[in-house]
Order: structure tokens, then C-alpha cells, then sequence
């Protein structure tokens, strides 16, 4: 079998934006060579990974499964990589930092521009979020710094939580769905409704709503999956409803976004942690502060 990082690389990126045309503009690269990428993988293993019209891209079952595994053992790889290379004297110091999924950017890519011209020694190497939640990869030293919300750090003490802007949530259910005809929902209009959810952090701050609460409200849990993305076909295909933190700009293939007004949003900034926090990382804090005195923390 010669599958490379390439087509890996390729497929997941194909698998989280549901888009050849998007998945060619994070890569740097063009359609078709996504294309090809995609069409050799799953030639090498012998089945389709998504299934594509003109007009929408979906993964398989066999592609949930593939995406599943696959993407925690890339990031592994990768870090074990750069690992590896930063310990070559001539090599830049390597600074691991976690970044949550459906997050606007533009803020934290002007902290990592700021911070590669002040500290030109030191790669930032972005490491996109997975299963495990942003706390256990903080402690375990897995990672050195965590771009996520402040309910995932807020329960140890020794996490350090830094807000750079603040996340709306949102109800995403299938353009078909009876809650799609509305321009902004509560709890009370999701009575006796679907919710489906995931195994992941999006899903687990405890100040979004009770279990007692669901039952409270009528509202139904249908399923947990053990992915995110699993969880997204499943909305898509109009059997439920999910609950997401987002930015205004984040667009979901086949869903419509509809605000949830009775929940504060949810701050979203730079965690580490504080007793092994190197020059390093304090100088990438300090440039952040500097950039949130220019830039307070808004709704975005």
C-alpha cells in the first residue's frame, strides 16, 4: 500500500469543508490536484471515499470511518515530526498550538503574523482540534497552547485563559427542517424536537443547558456520535437539530444557521498552561494583550 500525507492531508481537508475548490485554497494548491489526490486514495484502497454531485460533496459511510481514524494519526505524525526536526540546533524552536474548528481567524492570524516577526527562532506549528478536548493536550504537554473556549480550561486552576473574542451560539438544522423558517430561536421553540449531538468539546460546556433542563424543556437527545462530522451528516440529513458555538462568517454545506438568543456567548481566546509557561509562550501572551488593548474582545 503507498498511501502518502498528500493524499491524507488532501482528504481531510476535503472531509471538513464538504468543497474541492475550498480545500485547493487552505492547501495552497489547485482543484484538480485535490482531485487527483482524492481519486488515486481511493483507488489504493479500493473504495469511494465521498460521494459527489455538481452541485454538493458528502462523505460515504466508509469515509466517516476513514476520517475518523485517520485524522488523529496525522496530527500525531506531524507532531512527532516537527518534534523531531526542532531538536537540529539549526532549527527553530517549535511552539505547538491547538485551534478550535468553525472559529473566525483573522485575530489570531494577526498574533501569529505579529509574533513570527518578533520572535523569527520560534515556529508556531497550528495543529487543528480533535476529539480530545483542549485541557488534556494542555496538561499532557502534548501541546503548548490552545486556541479554544473558555469552558474547556476554566476548571483547572492552573490553565491560564486569555479571551480574544466571544462566539454566538447557533441552531443548524437541514434547509427542509421545520425550524428553518425561523430567524432567530430560544429553548422553548425547540420543544419536543431532535437534538443530536457529538462526542467532543463543542458539546460539553456545562453551562449551555442541563440535562434536567432538556427534560425540563421536552427537548429529545437522539444520538451522540463519536464525531463531529458524523454528527453534521446526520443534521444534514434532517433528523434533528445541533447546538454549535460559531463565528457570523462559519457556513455549513446543506444547513441554515439560525441564532440561539438565550445563551451568553461564549469567549474564545489562548489558554496554556501557567506553571511550564516559557519566554516563549509569555512573549506570544504579551503580543496578544497588546493586540486586545488595540482590538477589545467582540461578539464575532
Amino acid at each position: 500500500m503507498s498511501l502518502n500525507t498528500s493524499q491524507i492531508r488532501s482528504f481531510l481537508t476535503v472531509a471538513q469543508t464538504l468543497s474541492y475548490v475550498r480545500a485547493a485554497e487552505l492547501l495552497y494548491t489547485t482543484q484538480p490536484v485535490i482531485s487527483y489526490q482524492i481519486k488515486a486514495l481511493e483507488t489504493e484502497l479500493g473504495v469511494q471515499l465521498f460521494s459527489r454531485t455538481r452541485r454538493s460533496v458528502e462523505l460515504t459511510p466508509a469515509g466517516v470511518y476513514f476520517y475518523q481514524q485517520m485524522e488523529p494519526l496525522l496530527l500525531q505524525l506531524e507532531t512527532i515530526v516537527q518534534t523531531v526536526q526542532s531538536m537540529n540546533a539549526q532549527t527553530p524552536k517549535l511552539l505547538n498550538l491547538l485551534v478550535r474548528r468553525l472559529a473566525d481567524y483573522g485575530k489570531l492570524t494577526q498574533i501569529i503574523k505579529n509574533y513570527s516577526e518578533s520572535w523569527p527562532l520560534v515556529h508556531v506549528n497550528i495543529l487543528t482540534q480533535e476529539n480530545r478536548g483542549s485541557r488534556q493536550l494542555l496538561v499532557t504537554e502534548e501541546v503548548q497552547m490552545a486556541f479554544c473556549y473558555q469552558y474547556e480550561v476554566e476548571s483547572d486552576p492552573k490553565l491560564k485563559f486569555l479571551p480574544l473574542m466571544e462566539s454566538q451560539y447557533y441552531v443548524l438544522v437541514s434547509k427542509t427542517h421545520p425550524l428553518a423558517a425561523y430567524k432567530y430561536l430560544t429553548f422553548d421553540d425547540l420543544k419536543d424536537q431532535k437534538l443530536i449531538l457529538a462526542n467532543t468539546e463543542l458539546h460539553k460546556n456545562p453551562r449551555l443547558i442541563s440535562s434536567a433542563e432538556l427534560k425540563e424543556k421536552k427537548i429529545l437527545v437522539q444520538t451522540i456520535y463519536t464525531s463531529f462530522d458524523s454528527m453534521l451528516i446526520a443534521v444534514q440529513s434532517g433528523i434533528g437539530f445541533t447546538i454549535l458555538p460559531c463565528s457570523r462568517s462559519k457556513k455549513f454545506s446543506g444547513l441554515i444557521k439560525i441564532p440561539l438568543k438565550d445563551v451568553k456567548p461564549m469567549p474564545l481566546g489562548l489558554a496554556w498552561y501557567a506553571p511550564r509557561a516559557t519566554p516563549e509562550i509569555e512573549g506570544l501572551i504579551n503580543l496578544a494583550q497588546k493586540l486586545n488593548q488595540e482590538q477589545p474582545p467582540t461578539v464575532i
